[in-house]
């Protein structure tokens, strides 16, 4: 399947889906009876424009760039994890959990496949453990929660981009869960009623999330009539990508909550920071990308 689907030709595909979603934005502004709604949708989608490009454009770089990078997202998204979580126990932990995740991020990219899982294995269920076993506001549980999440997700994704045979999986994952965020918000702004997880995510609706679902759905079938993929692997793929983008979000979701803040602190006005932009494509990329590899598609 991966010698059909390239990063170009998924940048191709980005770019037409924001071409596509910018039209349908401009008719519900037109209508009356969305027009409230999809005013204020248009920030959002000017954001959106610069979330694709800087999730995409990177993978068509040389391997030591996109390490370059990683790098410095793993400085920032440290430092934002640091924020919330440090609220929780009145402490700063900016700059300890920025240098901790730039050295996560850098041995996950150089470490061997079969030691790595067996490491991430051991420290997963060791920071459940304590996790569980932790007060909310216990140091001891602020860490272990910070290390199921960013820490384990982000060394999963470090890994799977340092082969690059495994980027256009996980260009495929950010595209899909650009499209299932981008429209859970669309639907859950213009007809969203019923909460789905009110106590960790309030603004997340089962309209919207079927919404969501429906766009990636069209995503992935209008990718298998234009590359001539094939049809089940996809649908598994989104399958996959869906319910893990869901669990990344409410992983995301849930310090925040703990530290009682709407959104960690802020890259961009509209979408918040680079954990809001990306925590779900830090748990689906490496779960898409673990699939390909026991299902053999590379």
């Amino acid at each position: 399947m991966t010698s059909q689907l390239t990063v170009a030709l998924l940048v191709q595909a980005i770019g037409s889906a924001f071409a596509v979603g910018a039209l349908l934005l401009l008719t519900l502004t037109l209508l009356p009876a969305s027009r409230s709604v999809a005013r204020q949708l248009w920030p959002v989608l000017a954001s959106e424009a610069a979330i694709l490009a800087v999730g995409a454009l990177p993978w068509l770089l040389p391997p030591h760039a996109v390490l370059a990078l990683l790098l410095v997202a793993a400085a920032r998204i440290g430092y934002e994890s640091g924020s919330v979580h440090g609220l929780t126990v009145e402490k700063s932990f900016r700059v300890t959990h920025g240098l901790l995740l730039v050295a996560v991020t850098g041995v996950s990219w150089f470490a061997t496949t079969i030691p790595f899982l067996w490491a991430a294995a051991l420290v997963t269920a060791a920071a459940l453990a304590v996790a569980w076993l932790s007060l909310d506001k216990s140091i001891t549980g602020s860490w272990a929660r910070f290390t199921v999440f960013p820490v384990l997700p982000l060394a999963a994704f470090s890994h799977a981009a340092s082969d690059p045979r495994l980027w256009a999986l996980l260009v495929l994952a950010f595209f899909l869960v650009e499209m299932f965020d981008s429209f859970s918000l669309l639907g859950g702004k213009l007809y969203g009623r019923t909460p789905l997880v009110p106590r960790l995510s309030p603004r997340k609706t089962w309209e919207g999330l079927a919404t969501g679902v429906c766009a990636t759905l069209i995503a992935l079938l209008s990718l298998v009539a234009w590359l001539g993929l094939p049809l089940l692997p996809m649908l598994i793929a989104g399958v996959v990508v869906v319910i893990s983008a869901i669990g990344g979000d409410l992983l995301g979701s849930l310090a925040k909550r703990q530290a009682g803040v709407k959104d960690y602190p802020a890259v961009m006005t509209v979408q918040g920071g680079l954990l809001d932009i990306a925590d779900a494509w830090l748990v689906a990329g490496p779960c898409l990308a673990g699939l390909a590899v026991l299902q053999g598609w590379i």
